[in-house]
């Protein structure tokens, strides 16, 4: 802000006429517009963080305890619950191609 005053102060030294203080005046108020909206940017940027961590804050803990149920449910699986999986998720892809596949010949 200190550039700012040290413009006006140098405008305010310089003798105008009536259009150049019309120009300098739009130009003083564009500029206080533009740190205006600079400072509600920034300042919406702040809330922004601070709510974005909030958020984070608040989900963590749930996050945390599921994941430790799945690292859980994981240690628990054997070989056969392994090949189980993968059987069910080839079926599943599988199906899914021939319902994609049929849906191209229907739309034809």
């Amino acid at each position: 802000m200190t550039l700012f005053k040290e413009i006006v102060k140098q405008e305010k030294q310089n003798s105008y006429v009536q259009r150049d203080r019309e120009l300098f005046s739009f130009y003083t108020l564009t500029l206080i517009a533009q740190e205006q909206a600079s400072q509600k940017l920034k300042r919406k940027l702040w809330a922004c963080l601070i709510l974005l961590t909030v958020c984070l804050g608040l989900f963590f803990a749930p996050i945390n305890q599921l994941v430790g149920a799945l690292i859980t449910y994981l240690n628990t699986i054997d070989m056969m619950g392994i090949l189980k999986m993968a059987l069910i998720s080839y079926g599943v892809a599988g199906l899914c191609l021939v319902l994609i596949k049929r849906g191209k010949i229907i739309l034809r």
